[in-house]
C-alpha cells in the first residue's frame, strides 16, 4: 500500500499513513505523474511497459515514465539512446550497469524491478520514486546546515556501503544521483540512482586505458587519468558531494570564458589537473568545533591518495555519525608520505604528465 501525499510503503494489511493519517492507495493514477512529452508515448516495451512521457536523458539513455501494465503501477524505464542501439560495447555497459544495480537490494538505492531486451535493445525497469535530487535542492537552497544535511548523507553512504560490499563502485557520485524521496523540502529518505558508470571490482573488460569516466567536478585522481578505482574512489566524489552541499561551492570547477586563452577542453584540463594535485581550498565552514569537525571529515574524503582517505564508506559513516554527539573527532595521525598521487598504470603516468604540466609542475619531481 501506498500514501499518495508523501508516497511512503506500507504492507497490505496498512488503511492509512503513520505518518501524515492519509488513506492508502494500491498505487497512484498514472495520470497525476508530470512527464514531459514524447514521440514514444504509448509505445509498449517487452510486452509489458507503456510509455507515458519522457522523464530525461544522460549521455547513453533516457528514462521514461511508464505504466506497468501488469497492475498499473508508474516504473522508470531506462532505455539507450537509438544512436547506442547498434553498438555492441555500450549495450555491454548498459547491460553492466542493469547487473550491477540489481545486485544491491538496500533501502538506500533505487530498486531495480526487470531487466531485459526489447528489439535487440536492453532495457532496465526502476522503482518510480517520487521527490527531487540532492542536486535540484541544492540549486533551491544553494547551501544545507548540518542538521538537515548529515541525515541526508548518512543514507547515501549507507547505500554506496552496500553497492561496495557486493563489489560495485559507482564512479559518479554527486547531487544528481542522490534522490531525496518525499514532498519536496520534507523528504523521508535518500536513495542513491544512475549506477550508469558503475564498475564490478572484478570486471574490468569493458573500461579501456584512457577512457575518462565520471562527471569533472567530482572526479576522484585516479579516474582523471583513468587509473582503477575501488570503493575510496566513491570517497572522494562524496567528500565533493559534502564540499558543495555545506559550503555551498566546489573545490574545483569548470569557468567557462574565465580566460579567452583557454578553450573548453582546456578549461575541463585544468579542473582534471587540479584534482591531481591541487590541495583543496578549505571550505571554511565557520570556526566552531563542529564546523572544524565537519571540515576534517570533508578534507580527509579529498585526500589525493586513496590510501589516505576513509578505507570506507563504514569508517566515514562512523565519523560522520560522531558529528552530532558532544566531543571533537579523534584527530588523525599524521600521514606517513606526503598526499601527492602516483599514477598507477603507463598510461596514467602519460596523463598524469600531461596534468602535471597544465599547471606548469612536473610528474615526479619532489613535492
Amino acid at each position: 500500500m501506498l500514501c499518495p501525499r508523501c508516497h511512503r510503503r506500507y504492507a497490505d494489511d496498512h488503511r492509512f499513513c503513520p505518518h501524515d493519517g492519509e488513506r492508502l492507495v494500491q498505487s497512484l493514477d498514472i495520470r497525476r505523474i508530470r512527464a514531459k512529452p514524447t514521440e514514444h508515448v504509448g509505445t509498449v516495451v517487452a510486452d509489458r511497459y507503456r510509455v507515458r512521457g519522457l522523464i530525461g536523458s544522460g549521455g547513453m539513455a533516457q528514462v521514461f515514465l511508464a505504466e506497468d501494465t501488469q497492475g498499473g503501477a508508474p516504473v522508470a524505464l531506462k532505455l539507450l539512446e537509438p544512436r547506442f542501439r547498434r553498438e555492441p560495447k555500450v549495450k555491454a555497459r548498459f547491460l553492466l550497469e542493469a547487473k550491477a544495480a540489481a545486485t544491491v537490494a538496500h533501502p538506500n538505492i533505487v530498486e531495480v524491478l526487470d531487466i531485459g531486451l526489447h528489439e535487440g535493445s536492453p532495457y532496465l525497469v526502476m522503482e518510480f520514486l517520487f521527490g527531487e535530487s540532492l542536486s535540484s535542492l541544492l540549486v533551491r537552497e544553494k547551501r544545507l546546515s548540518p542538521e538537515a544535511g548529515v541525515p541526508i548523507l548518512l543514507q547515501a553512504a549507507a547505500g554506496l556501503g552496500a553497492a561496495h560490499r557486493a563489489g560495485i563502485v559507482h564512479r559518479d557520485v554527486k547531487p544528481a544521483n542522490v534522490f531525496l524521496v518525499g514532498e519536496k523540502g520534507d523528504a523521508w529518505a535518500a536513495k542513491v540512482v544512475d549506477f550508469g558508470f558503475a564498475k564490478l571490482y572484478e570486471h574490468s573488460g569493458l573500461t579501456q586505458a584512457g577512457v575518462t569516466v565520471g562527471t569533472l567536478e567530482y572526479m576522484a585522481p585516479e579516474q582523471t587519468i583513468s587509473d582503477p578505482p575501488d570503493a575510496r574512489t566513491d570517497v572522494y566524489g562524496f567528500g565533493v558531494l559534502m564540499y558543495r552541499m555545506f559550503s555551498g561551492r566546489l573545490p574545483f570547477s569548470v569557468t567557462r570564458g574565465s580566460s579567452p586563452a583557454l578553450s573548453p577542453a582546456m578549461e575541463e584540463a585544468m579542473v582534471l589537473a587540479n584534482q591531481l594535485m591541487t590541495p583543496p581550498p578549505p571550505p571554511n565552514l565557520g570556526a566552531s568545533p563542529a564546523a572544524r569537525s565537519l571540515e576534517a571529515v570533508i578534507l580527509k574524503c579529498l585526500r589525493k591518495r586513496p590510501e589516505h582517505r576513509y578505507a570506507s564508506m563504514e569508517a566515514l559513516v562512523e565519523d560522520l555519525g560522531r558529528l552530532g554527539r558532544p566531543g571533537a573527532l579523534a584527530a588523525d595521525a599524521p600521514l606517513a608520505a606526503p598526499d601527492v598521487y602516483a599514477a598507477q598504470t603507463p598510461y596514467g603516468e602519460h596523463a598524469a604528465r600531461f596534468l602535471y604540466k597544465q599547471l606548469g609542475g612536473v610528474y615526479g619531481a619532489a613535492p
